[in-house]
């Protein structure tokens, strides 16, 4: 399946950002990156208000008073992928472009976008105003009192998400290293999940895959947890996502193939299937959703692209 890539590129004039900050990202580093990228945007001539809630549902109040002020040119983030997904839910689709401040412990949209790590560096991407359109991604849950989701790289279900689960129960180490720890005590016991995954529902292209898997990653994107190339070939501009099945394995199995994950290499890998798809349907029981490392919803849950819905400050080409 391929269709034409369809996107917009422009400049922005920036003269006043809100800049959204989670000082507890990055290990607690946001705060200093937030300074930083503070000082070279107000040497650079713009104006920079700082916004800061208390609690997600505050910063998300926060957001969307800053995407609705006309004297705001755009949405700036300095955290991680968290933070950014809390702010997608306001910006998408409102034509106010989002810079990233890259200070999180995964960093996987500023990794797809070419967006520096070092703050000054990524402020003078934001400075310089160059903008370009994006897909972004919708998860709607069967459950009826949970919303649509907007976001911008992988949404997965299955070993990965219970290692998220994992993840958000440990208070110790911090960063990168809960990560590690939540796979290794996930994979001691670890089995395979009875599951539904269907591309394209209602479509002449509808298609179901397999009864168990391992993993399944839906990917605008290229990467999840750090740099986990799990959709390796996924372009943010075709208006498709890509889909990566793991099938039934065990223990021994998952561990090679998730040393090809970390290496970016499981093209063509004996019980990883690849796909394409617009809208994707997940379920598996007792499971939870995930996308840009935050939990959603308990499946089932489709998943859709929407082209063209994302709009971000990067580097010029």
């Amino acid at each position: 399946m391929s269709v034409p890539e369809t996107f917009q590129v422009g400049h922005a004039q920036i003269g006043t950002v809100a800049l959204l900050t989670n000082p507890a990202a990055g290990k607690g580093s946001a705060a200093d990156a937030a300074t930083v990228a503070r000082e070279r945007l107000n040497n650079r001539g713009v104006d920079v208000v700082s916004i800061q809630g208390a609690t997600p549902e505050a910063s998300r109040k926060l957001a969307a008073d800053a995407i609705n002020d006309d004297r705001v040119d755009a949405l700036v983030v300095c955290g991680g992928d968290g933070l950014i997904n809390l702010a997608l839910q306001e910006q998408a689709q409102s034509g106010k472009p989002l810079g990233i401040i890259p200070a999180g412990t995964g960093n996987d949209h500023a990794r797809e976008y070419n967006i520096p790590l070092h703050a000054e560096k990524a402020a003078d991407v934001i400075a310089d105003g160059f903008w370009t359109t994006t897909d972004l991604g919708t998860m709607r849950a069967d459950a009826p009192d949970v919303d649509p989701h907007w976001f911008g790289t992988i949404a997965c279900a299955g070993f990965d998400s219970l290692v998220s689960d994992r993840t958000n129960k440990i208070t110790w180490p911090k960063g990168r290293n809960r990560f590690n720890l939540a796979i290794v005590l996930e994979f001691l016991k670890f089995h395979s999940l009875p599951a539904r995954v269907v591309l394209d529902p209602g479509t002449d292209q509808e298609r179901e895959l397999g009864d168990r898997v391992t993993l399944c990653a839906i990917g605008n994107t290229r990467t999840y947890g750090g740099g986990m190339y799990i959709c390796p070939d996924a372009n943010h501009h075709d208006g498709l996502f890509d889909v990566t099945v793991m099938g039934r394995m065990n223990r021994a199995e998952v561990v090679w193939k998730f040393g090809k994950i970390f290496g970016g290499s499981i093209r063509g890998e004996n019980g990883i299937e690849m796909y394409q798809a617009k809208k994707v349907r997940v379920e598996m029981d007792g499971i939870n959703g995930y996308a840009d490392g935050e939990l959603y919803a308990p499946l089932p849950m489709e998943v859709e692209v929407v082209p063209g819905a994302g709009k971000y400050l990067v580097p010029r080409p």
